[in-house]
């Protein structure tokens, strides 16, 4: 479990910043950078919160992981093992520049990942499950996070790996659960609309192109509910905007800081974030995900006679030619429009660029994911997701089983 509260002495903190800053300098040689304008901002953001995070003693926080893995183990006797890892940040931070700007925001994070793992018969299994917050206090795990909601998921996603079939090997139709999706708006479109890799990575050259159907949209936005990217204002002080990346299915805008803005000749969209003041600012996303559709779930699954649904996901990554893989649980079979028998074991891949076409339907409901996302050895919160999405046959290749 970590933990962090507060922050140094102003004036040593301001020394140490223009020290790495003049070590950058002397690295990457005089070039000068240019920067779009941004009008300064003066700002202090509160955050006001039923049970804050610093008020709960340590003591209190062990018990209430240490009950969840007792709670996994205790309800299934093949579940082996039991692990929750807990990250909070609380305090202020600020933000001050040498044109004006002046942030003080109060910081209320958390972030908790549970895992299980299990055996039986020579099948083995393992689950995640992650709660984050940007600004809420303990009161998300008194009320909407309780440890037997968490406990009993962990449960669930280890069963059904132990008790799955096999994936079939190949492409077929698919329904992706709105973490799955979000997992593919993410790693796979997501950073390929980053400016700083726009031009290298397979989006080059396609601005104002159809990418996909005209009911695909996809935006990155600095504020959703429960948003663990959430922000006001990036780390430059620019004003946090929504970034439209595909529009109605064509490629549209790209996510940028001030360098890139000027660049690009455009507004800076409040996307440059950094880790802590010892590194740069970098283009970022915040909370990226598909808009929503008008279909129910019993209406994407109709019409497909021998396909997949997945609903979770436990991790995955892309490379800048949007190809990905992602490791799903939380699968079913799809027989003649119905949830059939779980699925162990599975892995999905595919290039996004090929992915996006072949979306068939959006669902009308919605949910995110949230983690931390790594980028040039930087991490930082995100949220990703959006609704159901169905993918024609070709969108998607299913492996992992035996």
């Amino acid at each position: 479990m970590a933990v962090s509260h507060g922050f140094k002495g102003v004036s040593s903190t301001i020394d140490e910043a223009a020290e790495v800053a003049r070590a950058l300098k002397g690295r990457e040689g005089d070039a000068r950078v240019q920067l779009s304008d941004s009008q300064p901002v003066n700002r202090v953001i509160s955050i006001r919160n039923k049970v804050p995070l610093e008020d709960v003693p340590i003591a209190d926080k062990l018990a209430f992981f240490q009950g969840i893995c007792a709670a996994v183990k205790r309800h299934d006797g093949r579940i082996s093992t039991a692990r929750a890892s807990y990250r909070e940040i609380t305090g202020k931070r600020y933000l001050v520049t040498s044109e004006g700007a002046s942030i003080v925001t109060d910081v209320s994070l958390m972030y908790l990942q549970c895992t299980a793992t299990g055996a039986e018969g020579g099948v083995l299994a393992s689950s995640r499950d992650e709660v984050a917050m940007a600004s809420s206090g303990w009161e998300l795990f008194d009320k909407k996070e309780p440890m037997e909601k968490i406990s009993d998921r962990l449960v669930h996603k280890v069963r059904n790996q132990l008790d799955g079939v096999a994936c079939k090997r190949g492409s077929f139709p698919c329904v992706l659960g709105p973490r799955v999706a979000g997992m593919l708006a993410h790693e796979a479109l997501g950073h390929l609309a980053e400016a700083d890799s726009f031009d290298s990575a397979a989006f080059a050259g396609l601005e104002n192109k159809p990418v996909a159907p005209e009911f695909v949209t996809m935006v990155d936005s600095p504020r959703v509910r429960d948003g663990f990217g959430n922000i006001t204002h990036d780390d430059e002080g620019v004003v946090a905007m929504k970034v439209i990346l595909i529009d109605r299915g064509t490629l549209a805008g790209q996510m940028t800081n001030r360098e890139w803005a000027f660049k690009l000749g455009c507004r800076p969209t409040g996307n440059a974030r950094a880790e802590t003041y010892k590194v740069p600012p970098i283009v970022r996303m915040r909370n990226t995900y598909f808009e929503r559709g008008d279909m129910s779930l019993d209406e994407l699954l109709d019409g497909i006679k021998d396909g997949y649904y997945c609903g979770d996901v436990r991790g995955g990554q892309a490379e800048a030619n949007s190809s990905f893989q992602v490791a799903v649980q939380g699968c079913y079979e799809i027989k003649n429009g119905e949830l059939c028998r779980p699925v162990r074991g599975l892995a999905i891949s595919g290039v996004a660029v090929k992915s996006l076409k072949l979306i068939d339907a959006l669902g009308k409901d919605f949910g995110m994911e949230s983690s931390y996302c790594g980028k040039s050895d930087q991490y930082m919160p995100t949220s990703d997701g959006g609704p159901h999405v169905r993918v024609k046959k070709g969108g998607i290749v299913f492996g992992g089983g035996e």
